[in-house]
């Protein structure tokens, strides 16, 4: 990794196996199996993202590496990894050798904010679930560099979780709205990951400020359809979230992810 770089927000070595294996997304079919079975939403992605056959990934925070391998499986001609995290770069590499990716397949160990590839190299960029882990000024040093690796043309799919809405309008209001739900609710229900981690949680108009901030054409920024109200106490009050999710207008405070799309202009 550059030495030239600033320190990050969060540590490296803050990212643990534990962590990879036990609260990443998709960590319960990967840990089950080794890393030889691959969540469907890997291949939902791509199919999202419109990966063609011969295209070249890099995704920029791999984890686990299954993206990787499932670029593979869906005709991309190789697929690049890159991750910071030392415990995840020893996953990713048991993945691409669990399902015999060969040299098609790399993990790179490096900083988003700066990454060891040349410009134009690659057709597709992803950054599933790491901007939320990215202050902003690191953030906006990783969609230039990933502007930078993109050959004209050539795309970004950005995922990220939670919309901090669910928890900064929804939850707070809901928290307000009946006096003993002060005391009996949590003042921040964020998870103990979410707090060490999460430096720069993200709404769609910041989401896609920050894409057009970076030079990125053709942006594209709405709410997923991930339901997430595990964290409401009262199982009464979780159903708020899906009704409001399942309206254009209320979508961004009850769906709990957000997508990105952004293009290289030619």
């Amino acid at each position: 990794m550059s030495d030239s770089l600033p320190q990050p927000a969060i540590a490296p070595d803050t990212y643990t196996e534990r962590y990879f294996l036990e609260a990443c997304a998709g960590h319960e079919l990967g840990a089950q199996s080794g890393g030889r079975e691959l969540d469907p939403r890997y291949a939902g992605t791509l199919e999202l993202a419109h990966l063609a056959p011969g295209e070249t990934l890099v995704d920029v925070g791999c984890g686990r590496g299954e993206l990787l391998v499932a670029a593979l499986a869906a005709g991309a001609a190789s697929a690049i990894g890159v991750e910071y995290a030392a415990a995840a770069i020893e996953l990713a590499q048991r993945t691409i050798d669990a399902h015999g990716a060969g040299a098609r397949a790399r993990v790179l160990h490096a900083d988003a904010r700066a990454l060891p590839l040349s410009d134009g190299e690659a057709d597709l960029v992803t950054m599933l679930d790491i901007v939320e882990h990215l202050a902003p000024d690191e953030l906006d040093r990783a969609l230039r560099e990933a502007l930078r690796v993109l050959r004209p043309g050539g795309r970004l799919l950005v995922h990220t979780l939670p919309n901090r809405l669910i928890y900064d309008v929804t939850y707070r209001l809901q928290r307000r709205a009946w006096p003993p739900r002060w005391r009996a609710w949590p003042r921040d229900p964020r998870n103990a990951y979410e707090h060490d981690m999460h430096v720069n949680e993200q709404r769609v108009g910041s989401l896609r400020r920050a894409l057009r901030r970076a030079g990125f054409d053709a942006v594209r920024v709405r709410t997923g359809d991930w339901i997430h109200d595990e964290f409401v106490p009262d199982p009464r009050a979780r159903r708020l979230y899906r009704r409001l999710a399942a309206h254009r207008l209320t979508a961004s405070l009850g769906a709990a992810d957000i997508w990105g799309h952004g293009r290289r202009g030619r």
